[in-house]
């Protein structure tokens, strides 16, 4: 064993948590709704990445309620988010509760430096 100090950002898991509960612990992106023994589960997806070098917010106009994988496919630039909420990469449209605002400026900055256009 090999005693190590980590710094890692510290984000508001209320917001997430809130976000997740508005969709249902459903991901916006396919309506997949994941429960273990009754408990369910969904992830808080930043649209634009916390941190450097991207610096994005950590507020609810920032952050989706995603299945571990469109989780994983956002953050890694597999697909991306239009303005209307249609997909980039993959097909489909966002879901969109109509109490959820979007910054919009968090979709153009991901479509910009982070989706992997091939």
């Amino acid at each position: 064993r090999v005693k190590s100090i980590q710094f890692r950002l510290q984000r508001d898991s209320v917001l997430s948590k809130s976000i997740k509960e508005l969709y249902d612990f459903t991901c916006q992106v396919c309506s997949t709704r994941i429960a273990v023994r009754n408990v369910p589960y969904a992830e808080g997806a930043h649209i634009k990445p916390l941190g450097k070098p991207h610096n994005g917010a950590d507020d609810t106009n920032n952050i989706l309620c995603l299945c571990p994988n469109h989780h994983v496919m956002l953050d890694i630039g597999a697909f991306a988010i239009n303005n209307d909420y249609s997909l980039i990469g993959i097909s489909g449209k966002l879901t969109i509760h109509e109490s959820h605002v979007i910054d919009q400026s968090n979709l153009t900055y991901h479509k910009k430096h982070i989706y992997i256009n091939d």
